[in-house]
């Protein structure tokens, strides 16, 4: 597993039939770049970042081999046309992503052994995946089992093209307008942050 460094949660580098691992999707989701690796890695615990400049944009990250076959140097995109990098008699062209195929390069981050692990694993959708995502924005504690809330995942009427009433007009439409609203405000509050 491994952990994002903004919201503080773990995820794991399997996809479990989803388009891309839970860590990917989370940070592609949160719009977040930076993880750490877990305490029991065979890294130990760290944090993903560049040896030159220390950017810890996980999505530009990649790795060469150094001078040993054993020793690899994370390196970000940016860093790549250093010269004095060059210098130290790296192969700059051996650089190769630590995002691939939309997981995290299993020397990295082992994807679960799903024999032994698939007893203890929660089976979980993409669009449970992105309902959570969207309740961890309001609710950073927010859980699986949240979901299943009432409320939580309620689905406005659908329009119509002929109404009872005004009050079966208000009563479809309302939700939709206040839906819009909240959305203009976080689209506006997501700038301002920018």
């Amino acid at each position: 597993v491994v952990r994002c460094l903004e919201s503080n949660s773990w995820f794991c580098n399997y996809s479990g039939g989803t388009s891309a691992s839970h860590i990917i999707h989370h940070l592609v989701r949160s719009k977040n770049k930076e993880v750490c690796l877990h305490p029991e890695s065979h890294l130990g615990e760290t944090v993903v970042e560049c040896y030159n400049c220390t950017t810890r944009n996980l999505f530009m990250m990649g790795f060469i081999p150094a001078k040993g076959e054993s020793v690899v140097v994370l390196l970000c995109r940016n860093c790549l046309n250093i010269g004095a990098l060059k210098e130290l008699g790296w192969n700059m062209e051996s650089w190769t992503p630590l995002v691939q195929d939309r997981e995290l390069v299993p020397w990295l981050v082992k994807i679960p052994n799903l024999s032994k692990e698939e007893k203890r694993q929660r089976k979980i959708t993409t669009a449970q995946i992105n309902k959570l995502e969207d309740l961890w924005k309001q609710n950073p504690d927010a859980i699986l089992g949240d979901l299943e809330k009432p409320g939580v995942d309620d689905e406005p009427d659908q329009v119509l093209a002929c109404y009872e009433d005004g009050y079966h007009y208000q009563n479809v439409f309302g939700p939709l307008v206040k839906l819009e609203a909240d959305y203009d405000q976080e689209m506006k509050e997501a700038l301002s942050e920018d």
